[in-house]
């Protein structure tokens, strides 16, 4: 009797796996603006794990492009918040807000870092406000 009611759970696993919408290969001549393009419109339909795979690679893809790159690692960060996964988007945060400290220079763009900063004190804010 179990094993007639487990099959068709495993079943409904497998399919609504198959069925999340994620890229197994993005297309390698993709350019930078279109890499974050898509992140941006898969963000905006709410498919964050996609998002987060063109951002990562254009990380990969893109590495010497600074500025894109800090924009990348905080809209990640981002989407990790927007996921409710705010103990890794802190993290992330984090270690957005110590490059800044640690390797920035003046021709940084300032917006990912106070960005960072802003979002990161909202969600310690909120966590402190359900503590209490």
């Amino acid at each position: 009797m179990k094993k007639t009611f487990i099959i068709p759970i495993i079943f409904l696993i497998l399919l609504l796996s198959a069925c999340q919408t994620t890229v197994r290969e993005i297309p390698p001549n993709l350019s930078p603006a279109k890499l974050f393009q898509k992140a941006q419109d898969a963000s905006e339909k709410g498919n964050y794990k996609l998002a987060m795979e063109y951002y990562q690679t254009f990380q990969k893809r893109y590495p010497g492009n600074l500025e894109k790159n800090l924009w990348a690692y905080y809209e990640i960060a981002f989407l990790y918040h927007k996921m409710n996964k705010n103990d890794k988007a802190i993290k992330l945060f984090n270690e957005l807000i110590n490059k800044y400290a640690t390797q920035g220079t003046k021709e940084w763009p300032r917006a990912p870092r106070i960005l960072a900063e802003k979002v990161k004190a909202g969600i310690l804010k909120k966590e402190n406000k359900q503590k209490q």
